[in-house]
């Protein structure tokens, strides 16, 4: 028992290691035979990979909202908060490129968006834009990795690392520029299929942006509990924790309202497609993870314990809240990308046969999907284990009052953040 318990980080890391092996070969089959060895059909072109490309990138939108708290606004007290979330992104948008580079079935032509230009396509600006952003967390992430023990001989690398941290307000206003504009553009993306009717309408950009916001920062702070909880330290005193999270609260309530008008006012009357798309998802094969996950726990519960942790001052509360946003945000995804193709294109004339394709994720696609899950979890373990900016504000053990879980049973802390 002592063994696994000073082990515990390794055998951890060895689990993650085993997915991520199960990943590369299911990776290896889809890149050497194509998508047939997965369930994608020109019926269901858009199945898991796409709701892991979205989720990641939604849930990586603490980063350019709390850098631009943080230096724009004048927050700087959410620095530490702001750090995480930066990290969080680059891994959240290392995932989203990953999933994209299986998705689109040629992945060694992914550098034709940046060559051939298509001005007049919105993939082409999320392709752009997200690069682009991808740069600056890059830059924003450089002088945390420059902090490493083993880098200290290059003195050089420092002074690099520090003349970059002094533009960290420049990139966040670039980073909130090229941000706001990706993801309202993958809304964007959707609201512009008018072959598809239950996409196409003019909400879907704000309605991606505000759940953005409101995931990301929700997803930082409860990443942030569970590294405190497991690695007995304080990154972000509990104060900040939970007024960032009363604000994402007030975001996610904001959206809820959006989502409420666009789903009433959309549906007055009748229209052909989607009228039925969401017969489907309210009332048909969709209706439990959208009634229970996306708008009561994942929204209205959610809503209410980020609010009321803060009036509260209760840990546990934000946390769950917190866990309830990113599993809406997630359901939210899933819809927006499956339920259209419940509907057919047209009946009349038939444009495909069959007219509706039904859609399971193959097991390639469920063993790629959680080996990429796999990889940004070891990257963040790591980087929370081994990078000296997430070594904590306070060189004691939390007090019970601010882990969000009793510590009764807890021996010794784990090293696992």
């Amino acid at each position: 028992m002592n063994f696994v318990r000073q082990n515990l980080f390794w055998i951890w890391v060895g689990f993650l290691g085993i997915v991520i092996l199960v990943g590369l070969y299911a990776t290896f089959l889809i890149l050497t035979q194509g998508l047939v060895v997965t369930n994608l059909t020109d019926g269901s072109p858009w199945g898991l990979w796409i709701v892991l490309d979205l989720s990641c990138i939604g849930l990586s939108a603490g980063a350019f909202s709390l850098s631009a708290m943080t230096y724009l606004i004048g927050r700087e007290q959410y620095q530490p908060l702001a750090r995480i979330a930066v990290f969080i992104g680059i891994l959240g948008y290392s995932g989203a490129l990953m999933a994209l580079a299986l998705d689109i079935g040629r992945p060694d032509r992914f550098w034709h968006g940046w060559v051939y230009w298509n001005v007049h396509s919105m993939l082409w600006e999320v392709t752009m834009c997200i690069t682009l952003y991808f740069s600056v967390l890059v830059l924003e992430v450089f002088p945390m990795v420059a902090e490493l023990p083993f880098l200290a001989k290059y003195k050089w690398l420092h002074n690099l690392a520090h003349r970059v941290h002094r533009f960290a307000p420049v990139l966040a206003i670039i980073g909130l520029c090229l941000s706001l504009l990706h993801q309202s553009s993958l809304g964007g993306t959707y609201g512009v299929v008018i072959g598809r009717a239950f996409l196409f309408r003019a909400t879907m950009p704000l309605l991606f942006i505000v759940s953005a916001v409101a995931a990301g920062m929700s997803f930082t702070i409860h990443m942030t509990l569970i590294v405190q909880w497991l690695g007995n330290r304080t990154l972000v005193p509990k104060a900040i924790l939970l007024e960032v999270g009363q604000i994402a609260g007030l975001v996610l309530l904001v959206y809820l309202y959006m989502r409420f008008w666009d789903t009433t006012a959309g549906n007055y009357g009748y229209v052909p497609g989607k009228t039925e798309a969401f017969t489907d998802l309210s009332e048909g094969p969709f209706a439990v993870t959208f009634w229970a996950w996306e708008i009561v726990l994942g929204g209205v519960v959610a809503g209410f314990l980020l609010i009321r942790a803060y009036f509260r001052q209760n840990l546990t509360m934000l946390f769950i809240g917190c866990g309830l946003v990113l599993a809406g945000l997630v359901a939210n995804r899933w819809h927006t990308t499956l339920l259209a193709f419940t509907q057919p294109l047209s009946e009349n004339p038939p444009l495909t046969s069959p007219l509706v394709s039904e859609y399971t994720p193959a097991w390639t696609e469920w063993a790629t999907t959680f080996a990429v899950l796999s990889i940004l979890t070891l990257a963040f373990s790591l980087g929370m284990r081994y990078l000296p900016a997430f070594k904590g504000i306070e060189p004691h053990p939390l007090p019970p009052e601010v882990l969000p879980f009793p510590t009764s049973e807890l021996k010794s802390p784990s090293s696992i953040g």
